[in-house]
């Protein structure tokens, strides 16, 4: 027989063990491995002996011949098998006990070969994941929202809870101090489920009273409350990442916790509607006040800035250095730099930099709404100047 002919033959020899690899690839792990093994070794031996006689054949120029013979192998043995192997998965599974025969026959020959033909498992990274997800989002097989869900469960385990709690300033809290009716009316004024009890002062909670059992209460008195609608807190530190607290929540089976700093003060509350948040984004009920944009841009150069924005933000949106890690809001920033509390109701503008900074409304003690203005030529911190109305 022509060496042409054995190397087209070995061709198909390797086309019908390619078939019969890709047949039994579902096949449980121990069969697969016996008789993936043998197959590979087959296939291997098919392509050597088709070398062989394709090389001897001397037709054209021997590197021509390599490189043509290759491609025939490429596509006839590899391509054309797998593809026709999984467009008929009838076929695939009647010719099973065809290629666990032949395998047994020559599992004699290869079985002391140490090699695995099962491909190692390798582990995917997080970054791995990351990358997927954005190139089905640039393929448009996720939506964007989706995108965003996805990498935001990926930010959890480094988020700390003091990104995302309430902080202290803005928590409604219920005092011992106070008589049944104060608690009434705190709990009719404003529409929480919970709101911590506090003791001596506050930073000592001493319970979380849960609206749901307290409105069940026909005796509203604070004994009777502090008894059947108190129930004990769940602390956690400031430090805590947001994945952690979650799993916390759960295993106590509360959707409420306390979050304290390193010197055991309270630093604010955060809720198991807060993670969610994290995850969803920011959610309003029906009837909730939409509340503006913490940084709103007026023109090219102007800004409305409350003073509760995040001074991070704050420098990314105007282009700044800012005093990031002495300062955490905006407020706290301009308020240090003025050098006293101003009264509630007090209006004053301060240069700060480039800045030019008119506060328009002072209230509890906080700074409410600012106008911005990014000047040209700023003057140095130090050289700040402030005027007060």
């Amino acid at each position: 027989m022509e060496p042409l002919t054995l190397s087209i033959l070995c061709v198909a020899l390797y086309g019908f063990f390619t078939f019969g690899q890709t047949a039994i690839a579902d096949d449980p792990d121990q069969v697969f491995k016996q008789t993936s093994k043998t197959i590979l070794w087959l296939k291997l031996l098919a392509l050597c002996a088709g070398l062989f006689f394709c090389l001897r054949s001397r037709v054209v120029n021997p590197y021509i011949e390599l490189a043509l013979y290759l491609y025939i192998v490429f596509i006839f043995g590899e391509l054309l098998p797998c593809r026709w192997a999984s467009t008929h998965e009838a076929l695939c599974e009647r010719s099973l006990p065809l290629f666990r025969s032949i395998a047994r026959v020559f599992a004699l020959f290869t079985f002391l070969i140490p090699i695995d033909p099962k491909p190692v498992k390798e582990k995917i990274s997080e970054e791995d994941i990351r990358e997927m997800i954005n190139a089905a989002s640039e393929s448009e097989n996720i939506d964007e929202p989706q995108k965003d869900i996805i990498e935001n469960v990926f930010e959890l385990d480094d988020t700390s809870i003091e990104e995302i709690c309430t902080h202290r300033s803005q928590v409604v809290s219920l005092s011992l101090d106070e008589n049944d009716q104060t608690w009434k009316r705190i709990i009719h004024d404003n529409r929480h489920t919970f709101y911590p009890v506090t003791g001596k002062d506050d930073d000592d909670i001493v319970g979380i009273l849960d609206t749901r059992d307290y409105f069940r209460l026909e005796d509203t008195c604070q004994a009777n409350v502090l008894k059947h609608a108190v129930d004990q807190p769940l602390f956690v530190s400031e430090n805590v990442k947001v994945d952690h607290l979650f799993f916390e929540m759960k295993n106590h089976r509360t959707y409420f916790a306390v979050v304290l700093d390193e010197y055991g003060g309270m630093t604010g509350i955060v809720t198991l509607h807060d993670i969610i948040e994290t995850i969803l984004g920011e959610m309003h009920e029906v009837d909730d006040e939409i509340e503006p944009e913490e940084i709103d841009p007026i023109n090219e150069n102007q800004w409305r800035i409350y003073g509760l924005a995040d001074l991070d933000e704050v420098q990314k949106k105007l282009g700044v250095p800012l005093p990031v890690e002495e300062y955490d809001t905006f407020s706290g920033y301009v308020l240090g730099s003025y050098g006293h509390i101003p009264q509630d109701g007090t209006k004053f503008d301060i240069v700060l930099g480039p800045l030019d900074i008119h506060v328009k409304e002072i209230k509890n003690h906080r700074i409410g709404q600012t106008i911005v203005t990014k000047l040209e030529k700023g003057v140095l911190l130090d050289e700040s100047t402030e005027k007060e109305n």
